[in-house]
């Protein structure tokens, strides 16, 4: 419409999305003369931004083919919210694709009230560096004073490697145009200062294999969004593709229990701490454990904070494991205790051994006054060495009457 965008209605059957349209079209084109080029840079956007099941789409694309807005005809406007007519609600969509709101395409919007997503989606080992991304758009705006931003990010058992970045949103994706007075080797190869200036990455990981897990954490000062850009490490097989499981939660700076840290990016990643009170009786984690080895013990270790219930009470530990091939042992230590790397533990108040894949289990522990706990997962002794599982445990405090 401008140099600043393009605003497009798109007919569902022009790109090949209705089958029985595909040949008809086919023999049009033919006909008339006319060639459609699906590799053309404004053909990809229109395609990465289709909306499943709708007869048309209305996109807004950048004057660089990213996409800024998409809505399903199905659904317009209900989709954008109550408006008095449709051209109110059409130059809401127009507004909002221009402020880098992205309406209809799909983040990840965390707010107070839902400060947690998840997100499965997959990557591919690219041709060459920085050629292909999954983009994961995360918005976290409603956090006008800032928090931390964590990622938990698990890879499937395929052959893929995944590279994990965090960029602000307005930054542009890295592509495989090398950037002015880089070393093309460098660039390449994803090392040297010049390289991590050029990328400008707020954060990263590198080289999450085959069904390992791995840490983005970020403090922010103020709402904002950004971009977790994945893609399969250089050195793979080229076109190898893995899936990638995603858990992106902020923790609001005021929200943090007293007298811990407030820069976590240092934080083991086998480690988290939850604080319990009377507003906040109850909290999730979602994690993984690795079976060690018969004799052995490798924790995943989360520190539970009951120091709020001065006159004690009843912790309560509904644990979830997951589906894969790995069974969970579970230990409640005291926060002084030294977890043991091997043998028996004989030190835990608790225990629950043996959960197997897909099974639940409750543990419940009572204390006198409030304290500090270490719950620390491992795989059982069963489980074959280096399998990986993941564990939900919903964590809650009776107080004593």
């Amino acid at each position: 419409m401008n140099e600043n965008f393009i605003n497009t209605w798109i007919p569902n059957a022009e790109l090949g999305r209705t089958p029985s349209l595909r040949e008809p079209i086919a023999r049009r084109r033919e006909r008339e003369g006319k060639t459609f080029d699906t590799t053309h840079a404004l053909a990809e956007a229109i395609i990465k931004s289709w909306k499943k099941g709708s007869p048309v789409d209305c996109l807004v694309i950048s004057h660089e083919f990213e996409p800024l807005g998409g809505i399903d005809y199905n659904f317009f406007p209900e989709c954008l919210g109550e408006f008095e007519d449709d051209e109110e609600a059409y130059l809401c969509f127009l507004k909002a694709s221009m402020e880098g709101k992205r309406p209809g395409l799909g983040d990840l919007i965390l707010t107070c009230e839902q400060p947690s997503q998840e997100v499965v989606d997959t990557f591919r080992t690219p041709i060459a560096a920085h050629q292909d991304y999954t983009v994961v758009f995360i918005d976290t705006t409603a956090f006008e004073d800032g928090g931390t931003l964590t990622i938990d990010i698990q890879v499937g058992r395929d052959n893929g490697i995944g590279i994990f970045h965090l960029l602000d949103g307005d930054k542009k994706l890295p592509t495989e145009k090398v950037p002015e007075g880089i070393d093309p080797e460098k660039w390449n190869s994803q090392e040297s200062d010049e390289y991590e200036k050029a990328l400008d990455a707020l954060t990263k990981i590198r080289g999450i294999f085959p069904g390992e897990v791995g840490r983005i954490t970020y403090q922010f000062n103020q709402g904002q969004r950004f971009k977790l850009c994945a893609t399969g490490d250089q050195w793979n097989e080229i076109g190898d593709i893995n899936a990638f499981h995603a858990k992106i939660q902020v923790e609001s700076l005021e929200d943090r229990p007293t007298g811990l840290s407030k820069d976590t990016s240092q934080a083991p990643l086998s480690e988290v701490s939850v604080a319990l009170n009377d507003e906040k009786c109850e909290q999730e984690v979602m994690l993984n454990f690795r079976a060690p080895g018969k004799g052995y013990q490798d924790y995943t270790i989360v520190n539970i904070d009951t120091t709020a219930y001065k006159d004690g009470g009843t912790l309560n530990i509904k644990l979830q494991v997951g589906n894969a091939d790995a069974s969970g042992s579970f230990d409640l230590f005291d926060s002084d205790t030294e977890l043991p790397a091997e043998g028996i533990p004989e030190e835990a108040l608790v225990s629950a051994w043996v959960i197997k894949p897909g099974k639940s289990e409750k543990m419940s522990y009572r204390f006198e006054q409030g304290t500090v706990f270490k719950l620390g997962a491992t795989g059982d002794w069963s489980s074959k060495k280096g399998n990986i599982n993941a564990f939900s445990a919903k964590i809650s405090v009776e107080a004593t009457d």
